[in-house]
C-alpha cells in the first residue's frame, strides 16, 4: 500500500513539471526509486499518446463524414458470386482466387483487374467486371466450339 502511494504521488509531481529530466529528478528527490519514477513517466507518456490518437481520430471521422457514406458503393472483392447456365454450375469466392465449376476445383487466371478466366471439368469461363460487380460472363466447351452466356447472382 505504502509503494502505492508512492507511485501516485510521484505521478502527481510529475504531471507539474515541464520536461521529463525534470520530473524524474522531482520523483527522485521525493524518495522514490529511479525504476519506479521511469515507469511512471513511460506511463505518463503513453497515456498522453493515447489521448492525441483518440482525439485525432474524433477529429478524422469530423472532417470526413463522405468516406463512410462513399464505402456503401465499393465493390467488395472477397464476395462470392455463382454462375450459371444449363449443365453448368461455378463458383467463385475469396476474391476471385478459388472457383469450382460443377462441384470439382477449377483453375483461376486473372488477366488484369477486370477480366478472369476459370478451367476445369471441362469448360473455360470468362469473367469480365467493372469497379463494382461481374459485368458479364460466358462459358466455351474445352476442344469443342459449344459456348454461352451465363447467368451471374452475386
Amino acid at each position: 500500500m505504502n509503494k502505492v502511494m508512492m507511485i501516485v504521488m510521484a505521478a502527481t509531481v510529475l504531471a507539474g513539471c515541464s520536461s521529463p529530466a525534470e520530473r524524474m529528478a522531482a520523483c527522485q528527490a521525493q524518495g522514490v526509486s529511479r525504476d519506479a519514477c521511469y515507469i511512471s513517466e513511460q506511463n505518463r507518456q503513453a497515456t498522453l499518446n493515447a489521448a492525441a490518437e483518440k482525439q485525432a481520430m474524433e477529429n478524422a471521422q469530423a472532417l470526413y463524414p463522405v468516406q463512410k457514406a462513399q464505402a456503401a458503393h465499393v465493390a467488395d472483392p472477397m464476395r462470392e458470386a455463382t454462375l450459371t447456365a444449363p449443365g453448368i454450375k461455378a463458383k467463385l469466392s475469396n476474391g476471385f482466387f478459388t472457383a469450382t465449376i460443377n462441384g470439382k476445383k477449377a483453375k483461376v487466371k486473372r488477366f488484369n483487374a477486370h477480366y478472369y478466366e476459370i478451367s476445369g471439368a471441362g469448360y473455360i469461363l470468362s469473367v469480365s467486371l467493372d469497379d463494382e460487380n461481374i459485368q458479364s460472363a460466358s462459358w466455351t466447351k474445352a476442344h469443342s466450339r459449344d459456348n454461352g452466356i451465363m447467368q451471374v447472382k452475386q
